[in-house]
């Protein structure tokens, strides 16, 4: 399957894990959380799945989906929703297409 791994510089991974995990909760837009632990959090998007990771220094994503254009339309929309969670930090998503 198509994937896409990214990540955003932050020392506070597990707090922006916690409050996505609490957002999805309620499945906006028909999104829900597929499995929740600590600092980890899946969320079926409706197309793609889109994997959340708090390591010490940094926020680790990861979007799959079946096809590469649904692939680029949600990363694009994960980008978009973590850099608006993290204006105040100054968030920044980077991505590396998977090989």
């Amino acid at each position: 399957m198509p994937a896409i791994e990214g990540y955003a510089d932050t020392v506070r991974a597990a707090r922006y894990v916690e409050r996505l995990g609490g957002h999805f909760g309620h499945q906006p837009g028909g999104m829900k959380v597929l499995s929740k632990a600590p600092g980890e959090l899946v969320v079926d998007l409706g197309g793609a799945t889109w994997t959340l990771r708090a390591e010490q220094t940094r926020l680790e994503l990861r979007v799959e989906a079946d096809d590469p254009g649904v692939l680029r339309r949600f990363s694009a929309r994960v980008t978009e929703r973590i850099e608006k969670l993290g204006r105040r930090d100054n968030l920044t998503v980077h991505w590396q297409q998977e090989q």
